[in-house]
């Protein structure tokens, strides 16, 4: 009679397979939002061979600038950062390494690297899932509510960007702030990154998850802060140009302001003595090797552009 109630919980002369089967439930849509994760786009993601970061001491004036805007808790007037740039300009190795100057400042955030080439993180279909999964590693207590959400609406996958970031982000942190005994763990900024906005497929798509972001950010009191990464694309532009959208919203270009020039410069001599350093035939090697003009060039070249230099020091 018993043989098929193995995890059964037996009461008195009684038996339940109630919080049995709640248990193997929460397991089984925790299990499907793991099946629609993008793992590599995670920030630090196995799958990324060499990921891009900001060379020791470089980009250090644009790094603090974005690390004192995501801290800054006190009469906080904008939630969103929109980092812009050209191709080559470093966004992503900015993100990538504000990504780990977060974690080692143990401030809880949540990342999706989108990246055109890769048909899993080119979409913006994973893009809530893969949130909300590391924000249930962030906030344990998190990972009930989104079970229970996901058990409630088998469906939620296919309902829009907007309906799927207030069921699996916003309303998650919003129940664990009201519990008494975890409303510190969100006394600090909880920060989501978005890098390579414009590699996500569909200029619409691109756009509707701005406003998404920006309506839920505006709606809501929560310490929630997002840098996004991306080229400066007519439909980005004008979406974060959009009303309800730039009030809220702080720009950071990566233009000669920031003197991309010194930081080239810096990164140059570094590999250029590393490469003298573990040359084989290092000691055939000039000490002078390069002469500066090589390097001026270089850099006169790169315009502002850190993957030109880094190409060529590559090869």
């Amino acid at each position: 009679m018993l043989s098929n109630l193995s995890n059964a919980v037996i009461t008195g002369g009684t038996y339940s397979q109630h919080s049995v089967t709640t248990i193997l439930n929460a397991n089984a849509e925790f299990k499907r939002l793991q099946d629609s994760v993008a793992s590599s786009a995670f920030h630090n993601s196995e799958q990324h061979v060499d990921p891009p970061k900001c060379h020791p001491n470089t980009r250090l004036a644009v790094l603090q600038k974005i690390m004192e805007w995501i801290q800054h808790s006190e009469d906080r007037d904008t939630w969103i950062m929109w980092l812009n740039g050209a191709a080559g300009a470093g966004k992503s190795a900015i993100a990538r390494s504000i990504a780990e100057m977060c974690e080692r400042a143990k401030l809880a955030l949540v990342t999706f690297f989108f990246f055109r080439a890769d048909p899993t993180r080119n979409t913006a279909k994973p893009l809530a899932a893969t949130l909300a999964y590391q924000l249930a590693i962030s906030f344990p207590l998190t990972r009930k509510i989104i079970v229970e959400v996901l058990d409630r609406d088998p469906l939620l996958f296919r309902r829009s960007f907007q309906s799927q970031l207030k069921a699996l982000i916003i309303e998650p942190l919003v129940q664990i702030r009201q519990q008494s005994d975890s409303s510190a763990n969100l006394t600090s900024p909880f920060l989501i990154i978005l890098d390579g906005l414009d590699e996500c497929d569909g200029r619409d798509v691109q756009t509707n998850i701005i406003h998404a972001i920006s309506d839920a950010l505006r709606d809501t009191n929560l310490p929630i802060v997002c840098l996004i990464a991306s080229r400066s694309e007519q439909q980005i532009t004008m979406a974060f140009n959009s009303r309800k959208v730039t009030d809220i919203v702080t720009r950071l270009p990566l233009d000669d302001t920031y003197l991309p020039d010194e930081d080239i410069r810096l990164f140059l001599n570094d590999k250029f003595a590393e490469i003298k350093d573990s040359h084989p035939f290092n000691h055939l090697i000039d000490p002078s090797w390069p002469p500066e003009t090589i390097v001026e060039t270089i850099i006169e070249k790169s315009s502002g552009q850190f993957i030109y230099a880094s190409v060529v020091i590559n090869f």
